[in-house]
């Protein structure tokens, strides 16, 4: 804080450092992050579903809703993982697909032009006028 260049601060010289007041060395910032104590049991929470460890025992309560909640959501995900799609359900999706593989987009610029011969024409009319508009004025100076 030693660049301060606000004049209405009231302070009245910019390169002095502002005094601290007594409030701001006693409050701690409310933005700050604060450490959970759970972190050995979320560590445990984790080596047991990666299988490392065997079944947590010693939890807290909140601890143990986590645990049974992810119990709950490995036994789920291995009954999902063992479902087949019925055969009209995989019938109708492939029926949906396109029968010729979609093609590449290319760039405008790789894109074949297709002009007609009346649009050529007019073009080159075009291109006939400026540049004997460009000329006549080129001839004045």
């Amino acid at each position: 804080m030693l660049d301060n260049l606000n004049a209405r601060d009231g302070s009245g010289d910019a390169g002095r450092e502002r005094p601290r007041r007594a409030s701001e060395h006693a409050q701690p910032l409310s933005d700050r992050e604060v450490p959970l104590g759970g972190t050995a049991t979320s560590e445990m929470i984790n080596r047991w579903l990666d299988g490392e460890s065997p079944e947590p025992v010693a939890l807290s309560t909140e601890s143990a809703r986590q645990v049974d909640l992810w119990r709950r959501i490995e036994e789920e995900s291995e009954r999902r993982r063992h479902l087949m799609t019925p055969a009209h359900v995989k019938a109708q999706i492939m029926a949906a697909l396109p029968a010729d593989a979609p093609q590449i987009a290319l760039p405008w610029w790789k894109k074949s032009i297709h002009v007609s011969p009346v649009v050529a024409l007019a073009a080159a009319a075009g291109l006939v006028a400026l540049g004997a508009a460009i000329g006549n004025s080129m001839r004045l100076r």
